[in-house]
């Protein structure tokens, strides 16, 4: 603290002698010696803080050496005593006298060594205590002084108080750290139980936020918050690429029982037609004419093979549209990344496109979906390549990465 408190005052008389200097010229000159002799009063409060503090410290170093001597010297009596309480305590067990002698002596004729050994025993420990009771009171006496010396002019800002609590809070690393591991543990499951992919993007959440308060406030690396958010963007767009698949795959649906209605409606009606035309002929042939009767029942006929046409058609879409999920096989479930929900997705979207060749809209849902099924892919690999790169390159002897990572520690709004 001496050689801090010479060195700020060097500092302060050097600002302070360029803030006086007559030589510098321009419009730089007046802000520059302003700042100058600015920096240079806070040195000199600084200064001041080392400076008494460094004269308590050693006036404190001084009576705590005092104290421990007595401390020291209070041991050293009590292990005397003790050493002396033991040896006449075994010397009394293994005496031939007997037990009405022993009795006589543990009363008013208690051995004066033994009587000794114990007041001093017990004179020791009251040394001890009143070492111990003066320097609590002395340590509170300097702790008083220290805080009075840099109760001063010179206040940390607020942005300082929070660097300083991000600096001392040690286990923000080790929460990020934990759920680092933990997003990785589950990343991996995720891939058989797609439901615990949420849980691993929070997880990641948790980590790049710590990373990134620790990063703003100079005591963590840029680094890990550039790879924080790519796992994030990566995570975010393959369950995004996931719920557009889903999408797809129930419009496919939706146009595929469409287009069934349509075609079973259509097929009806032709034959219906045919059905009606047969009628037709019968009804001339009987000379039944146009009567009121007949176009009565040919209405009738009519109305009712349009209901056999809607149903027909009806039939056709609900069996589209309740069709069981196709099933998959393994190599489709490795395609998906092992998310079966996925691979069936996917499989029940070509299929409709393969059953509707001539649709573009079932062709397009296709297309779409195989691009979307390689960004999950992508997204999944590039992810999972970085993570394990990083924690690697972490754990490895060479520190030559955290090294880099190093460069890239600084608070924000300073110069790197």
């Amino acid at each position: 603290m001496k050689k801090i408190a010479e060195y700020l005052r060097t500092q302060a008389e050097a600002l302070t002698a360029m803030a006086d200097a007559d030589n510098l010229k321009g419009k730089y000159a007046d802000e520059l010696a302003e700042n100058a002799r600015g920096l240079g009063r806070k040195l000199d409060l600084a200064e001041d803080r080392y400076r008494e503090v460094k004269g308590h410290l050693s006036n404190w170093a001084d009576e705590l050496e005092d104290l421990q001597k007595r401390a020291d010297k209070a041991l050293r009596d009590a292990q005397e005593a003790q050493r002396t309480i033991e040896s006449r305590s075994n010397s009394d067990d293994h005496s031939s006298d007997d037990k009405k002698k022993k009795d006589e002596k543990n009363g008013s004729d208690e051995d004066p060594i033994l009587k000794q050994a114990k007041e001093d025993l017990a004179e020791a420990h009251k040394l001890l205590n009143s070492a111990e009771g003066s320097y609590q009171e002395r340590s509170d006496h300097f702790a008083r002084k220290i805080r009075s010396s840099i109760n001063d002019d010179m206040k940390d800002s607020w942005w300082n108080n929070i660097k300083g609590w991000v600096a001392d809070a040690d286990w923000l690393g080790d929460i990020a750290d934990w759920a680092s591991w933990a997003a990785t543990v589950v990343g991996a499951v995720a891939i058989f139980f797609p439901a615990l992919g949420v849980i691993a993007l929070a997880l990641t959440a948790v980590v790049a936020t710590i990373h990134i308060a620790q990063a703003v406030t100079g005591n963590g690396s840029w680094f890990d918050v550039v790879m924080d958010l790519g796992a994030l963007k990566l995570a975010r767009n393959g369950m995004k690429a996931a719920k557009a698949i889903k999408a797809l795959q129930q419009n496919s649906r939706k146009a595929a029982s469409g287009l069934a209605k349509e075609g079973s409606t259509a097929r009806a009606a032709q034959a219906n037609a045919g059905a009606r035309k047969t009628a037709a002929r019968a009804e001339r042939k009987r000379g039944g004419g146009t009567s009121r009767g007949n176009r009565e029942r040919a209405r009738a006929r009519r109305l009712r093979l349009e209901g056999e046409n809607r149903a027909a058609g009806k039939r056709a879409a609900d069996e589209v549209r309740d069709a069981d999920m196709p099933q998959i096989t393994a190599n489709d479930k490795v395609r998906s990344i092992g998310d079966e929900n996925l691979a069936k997705q996917i499989k029940d979207i070509n299929k409709w496109r393969d059953t509707y060749p001539n649709s573009t809209e079932l062709a397009s849902n296709a297309s779409q979906a195989q691009r979307h099924a390689d960004a999950v892919r992508g997204s999944w690999t590039v992810a999972t390549g970085l993570d394990v790169a990083d924690k690697g390159a972490d754990s490895m002897t060479d520190d030559g990465y955290s090294r880099m990572k190093d460069r890239m520690t600084a608070p924000v709004g300073s110069q790197w």
